[in-house]
């Protein structure tokens, strides 16, 4: 029997062979295609749940009081006052340590940070730090009236449409009796009233005092 010609034979491997590769491009393009819909339905899943998880997490962030436990079993870090009228400050837990500088003021709300046996690293309103020996502060709370350009009103309840008491001036200290949600009942200058939490340092967001 005689064979078929050569180029017959090459046409029909070509026709073969651009037919499968037509089917493998088509394949190919069905596959990616599923492929970057899945890709983009998986980033939209992950985009909705960091989206819904964002509320719970601000909130958590805002409300819940983070704080550690320091050597003294007390949460660091945490408010106190200076309990002399002469206090001083030093670069390192210890004695031996360069005097920084002094406080003159008793009832100066500083911020505990740190702790080393007896030793307090300690920051104040303006954000200057140092050390400080345990005897020289105390747990009583006080505040400092912060930065404003113009007196502050102190009021008789706590509501912006209050009675005023008194006017308060910046960097004036003040005694914390009370605080809940944005207010805080003072005592300051002989006074005794209501201010705006944002208005003091020395107390945090989350804190409240009764």
């Amino acid at each position: 029997m005689a064979s078929p010609p050569k180029a017959g034979r090459n046409r029909a491997t070509r026709f073969v062979a651009i037919w499968l590769a037509g089917i493998r491009q088509n394949l190919y393009q069905r596959v990616m295609d599923r492929l970057v819909i899945f890709r983009v339905g998986l980033g939209l899943l992950l985009l909705v749940s960091i989206v819904s998880l964002l509320p719970f997490s601000i909130a958590a962030q805002t409300n819940k009081d983070d704080r550690v436990l320091g050597e003294s079993g007390l949460p660091l870090p945490r408010f106190v006052a200076i309990s002399e009228n002469m206090a001083n400050v030093r670069r390192g837990p210890g004695e031996d340590y360069p005097l920084l500088y002094q406080y003159r003021r008793q009832g100066l709300p500083l911020e505990v940070v740190a702790e080393y046996g007896q030793w307090r690293q300690v920051r104040d309103h303006e954000g200057s730090e140092g050390w400080m020996h345990a005897r020289l502060l105390r747990g009583g709370r006080h505040a400092i009236i912060r930065q404003a350009a113009n007196a502050l009103p102190l009021r008789n309840a706590p509501a912006a449409g209050a009675g005023v008491v008194a006017l308060l001036q910046s960097g004036a200290v003040a005694r914390l009796k009370e605080c809940a949600d944005n207010w805080c009942e003072i005592e300051a200058q002989n006074y005794r009233g209501w201010l705006q939490r944002d208005h003091l340092w020395g107390v945090y967001r989350f804190e409240r005092l009764d």
